[in-house]
């Protein structure tokens, strides 16, 4: 039996003609995920658009978990956003820089004294940011047919054996990929290592800083890095295991890898005050949680002639900010920086058009093309 699919619209403070934007794009983008979620592309769909500081659109449709019966996603739901918790990080670091307590080509070994060895000592700061410092990529960057698994995988595995091996060190050891600064390796780890870094400056544990210094101040009500109780039903996910990880988290504890890389939960209106702040300069409502020369550091391309080779790629001279992504894709304007997660959910911010876009389109099957680039495409053909 074909059920019917219900939109949620959730608050706006504009309509889409006061912002220079064609309705009619809406519509069409609503149809293009309602297509996706009735092929079982995506389980659902959830974005929020605004302009020039106004929200326009708001809006979700599709299930919150995959079991028959499951309530609907809506305007409010709770999704874990995975890597775009890396650019938190990134705000969180260049917080630190702002301050005085760290410089960006900073030596980590100068912080984390694991890295004092002849192979680790040149990594810097800059090289964790901008996944350049040579340490070993996610599984299957290289596309390779077994990879290796996950460091806190390999972590926990170790503990369960008595191994008193600490988990920087099971991150570091093996070859590097190649020399610091050379080439472009996606790494999760790299920013679970910026995450200890934060903690070392600030005396804070990883998950408490970044809650302190950014998700309060933002007002950033509905993000975690374990879900309170009460809104644990409320959490989408796709599989069995992203419900495990909801209603029995890993707790934070100071010996064990913080979730900088791919562990803050959020909501489709908490990213978009992240990414408001990000367009205005480093405040948002008052709050000023970084300098505006920070925002323009982060942002601008800090790569020359670095490889990347991964998921696919042949590129000799990759581009990248520090934390962000500077891809400039189908209508987007030059200068646009964002964030893509796992599962799959996105955050984008064009400054020249003073648009920003996050959205989640919770599906086992990750990243495709018609979930992710079409609607980017949608998006920007909407501005008038």
């Amino acid at each position: 039996m074909q059920h019917i699919l219900s939109i949620h619209e959730g608050w706006t403070d504009a309509n889409p003609a006061e912002v220079g934007f064609d309705s009619k794009m809406l519509r069409r983008l609503d149809d293009h995920y309602a297509e996706l979620i009735s092929k079982e592309t995506i389980q659902a769909a959830g974005y929020i658009l605004s302009r020039k500081g106004k929200v326009f659109a708001h809006r979700t449709m599709g299930k919150l978990r995959p079991a028959e019966g499951s309530t609907d996603l809506k305007p409010d739901s709770i999704r874990k956003v995975y890597s775009i918790t890396k650019a938190v990080t990134a705000v969180a670091i260049h917080q630190l820089i702002d301050r005085g307590q760290l410089f960006l080509t900073q030596q980590v070994s100068s912080i984390l004294p694991e890295f004092d060895t002849d192979k680790h000592r040149s990594i810097t700061i800059f090289h964790l940011l901008t996944h350049t410092s040579g340490l070993r990529g996610d599984p299957g960057f290289f596309n390779e047919p077994n990879s290796l698994p996950w460091f806190e995988w390999a972590v926990r595995e170790l503990k369960k054996k008595g191994s008193e091996i600490g988990w920087v060190k099971v991150i570091l050891s093996g070859p590097l990929q190649n020399m610091p600064g050379k080439e472009w390796i996606y790494s999760t780890s790299a920013y679970a290592l910026l995450g200890e870094i934060i903690s070392k400056v600030s005396g804070k544990l990883y998950e408490q800083y970044i809650n302190d210094e950014i998700i309060s101040p933002l007002g950033m009500t509905k993000s975690f890095f374990n879900v309170p109780e009460p809104f644990q039903d409320n959490v989408c996910c796709t599989n069995s295991w992203e419900e495990e990880q909801v209603y029995k988290p890993r707790e934070e504890h100071a010996d064990a890898p913080p979730k900088a890389g791919n562990g803050m939960y959020s909501t489709l209106d908490d990213l978009w005050k992240f990414g408001q702040m990000m367009l205005g300069g480093g405040e948002w409502s008052g709050s000023r949680v970084l300098s505006r020369r920070a925002v323009e550091l982060q942002t601008s391309n800090h790569l020359n002639g670095v490889l990347h080779n991964g998921w696919g790629n042949k590129l000799t001279d990759y581009k990248y900010g520090l934390g962000w992504s500077l891809e400039h894709y189908d209508l987007c304007s030059k200068g646009t920086f964002s964030h893509e997660g796992h599962g799959h959910c996105g955050l984008y911010v064009d400054p020249v058009e003073e648009l920003v876009f996050a959205f989640f389109v919770p599906s086992t099957k990750g990243f495709t093309n018609e979930s992710v680039l079409t609607p980017r495409a949608l998006v920007w053909s909407g501005l008038l």
